[in-house]
């Protein structure tokens, strides 16, 4: 969700050169992207696997290697979207003039006090694309939210069209990603409904579904297609731009509130989000092509992790999401 502001810099300062920070496998899609010339890994993983197997010097080393990468270049103007204190700290480690950040409202843990400049919030629950947007203002960009289409070379969209004949998928077929990341159970809507909505997806509408997993998610993902039953597919293994390639290819997504959602929704795909104790003002998916599917509940949103009754997302039934999924198939003829 910083894409877009990224994107209205580049277009502010058409000539500058643009390196991004970034943790994890989405360093690979942004390495394809015109507008940013140079990707900088922060190696996450490899210092928690050292630190895990007590591997000091290696864990040294990492991060020696890491601030040499980072301090490679000196940058006119240093920009923490993220704003915590990891990343306010490492963007003080870097070279450069000016260090911008969001102020008190929207920086946390008091990571605002280590910017030069501080971006002032204009509201608490604002979408965290248009909360990246007062950056690009303060630095001159225009108020129009810029399209961002993204790019994946050939081999990639090759890859996912080889996945797609083999496996005998037409259309219309729908992603279904039932799953979020480590530690965020919390706001999963429960598996057994995802398979009954993908056999009604079935029988009333004659699509396909193709099954989304990640890392460690396989195995859940091979149950579901078990009780799922026939015209539910298991996706291919994919890295972040085969997923972005995927999703390109299919007529509309299904999901709660991850970052896969979000990238279908940079895809340009019909979404329909379902969002249980999130802040759906906050994290919903960004534009005019996705129903979101939640119930009014007194305690929502909310961050209670170890939240037992879980209201917010057990009381969304099938035929809510089903209807959904009805009303974007109209919407989008």
């Amino acid at each position: 969700m910083c894409m877009p502001a990224v994107k209205a810099i580049r277009d502010r300062f058409p000539d500058s050169s643009i390196t991004w920070l970034v943790e994890g496998p989405v360093g690979e899609l942004l390495a394809f992207q015109t507008f940013i010339d140079r990707v900088i890994l922060f190696p996450r993983g490899r210092l928690q696997s050292g630190l895990k197997a007590v591997d000091l010097p290696g864990v040294a080393r990492e991060i020696k290697g890491f601030l040499a990468r980072l301090r490679k270049d000196r940058y006119d103007c240093i920009v923490d979207f993220h704003g915590i204190i990891k990343s306010a700290f490492i963007s003080a480690c870097a070279r450069g003039g000016r260090k911008i950040g969001f102020d008190a409202m929207h920086a946390k843990e008091k990571s605002h006090l280590f910017y030069g400049e501080c971006v002032p919030g204009t509201d608490r629950r604002i979408h965290k694309v248009e909360k990246n947007m007062l950056v690009a203002r303060y630095l001159g960009a225009g108020d129009a939210v810029p399209e961002v289409l993204f790019k994946v070379p050939d081999d990639v969209t090759g890859y996912i069209d080889n996945f797609f004949h083999h496996a005998g998928i037409r259309s219309p077929v729908f992603a279904v990603n039932p799953f979020s990341s480590k530690g965020t159970d919390f706001k999963r809507w429960p598996v057994e409904r995802y398979a009954q909505l993908i056999a009604r997806v079935r029988d009333r509408m004659g699509a396909h579904t193709l099954i989304l997993w990640g890392p460690g998610e396989k195995e859940k993902a091979e149950r579901l297609k078990a009780m799922a039953g026939e015209s539910a597919f298991l996706a291919c293994p994919t890295n972040i731009p085969q997923l972005y390639a995927l999703l390109e290819k299919v007529d509309m997504y299904i999901g709660g509130d991850t970052g896969v959602m979000h990238l279908a929704s940079a895809a340009k795909i019909p979404v329909v989000a379902i969002f249980g104790p999130t802040d759906v003002k906050i994290n919903a998916p960004y534009g005019p092509n996705n129903i979101i599917v939640r119930k009014e509940i007194s305690c929502s949103p909310c961050k209670k992790k170890d939240c037992r009754e879980r209201t917010c997302i057990e009381s969304i039934s099938v035929e809510d999401v089903f209807e959904a999924v009805n009303r974007m198939g109209d919407k989008t003829g």
